[in-house]
């Protein structure tokens, strides 16, 4: 079975339309759906059905101030519980090999600041909630 394995690196990644992709160090997220029980008497065991899907998210951000940097995406986004965000693999066409994740709506609740003498300043983000789609269509 043939297979491609990547360094760690996307193409893309933007906040609320903005391309962060020069600004973010590191990017964690979950898709998937809420399991909900179907089980009913007579079932010799417990049946399950997907639900809403879900979304479970954080990026590292490094600070950068002014007019479409970083602080000012995060704060235009946060508690707006619309966010979008998009993620895209590497250049090139969309495909099954190269797919293009989009969240919608989806809510920053909060926009931590950290600052530690000698580094660069970050801002730690989680996303939740939303809906996905994973495009593969060129």
């Amino acid at each position: 079975m043939a297979t491609t394995t990547y360094l760690s690196s996307f193409d893309s990644i933007t906040i609320g339309g903005v391309d962060v992709t020069d600004q973010c160090s590191a990017i964690s997220f979950s898709l998937g759906v809420a399991a909900l029980t179907a089980t009913a008497f007579g079932d010799t065991g417990e049946r399950m059905v997907a639900g809403l899907q879900t979304v479970d998210g954080s990026f590292t951000l490094y600070a950068s101030y002014g007019a479409g940097e970083v602080e000012a995406v995060l704060y235009d986004e946060v508690g707006a519980g619309d966010t979008e965000i998009v993620i895209k693999l590497a250049a090139g066409a969309v495909s099954a090999s190269n797919p293009e994740y989009t969240i919608t709506n989806c809510m920053l609740d909060q926009v931590p600041n950290a600052a530690t003498v000698g580094e660069l300043q970050i801002f730690e983000i989680s996303v939740s909630g939303g809906s996905w789609v994973r495009d593969i269509t060129p």
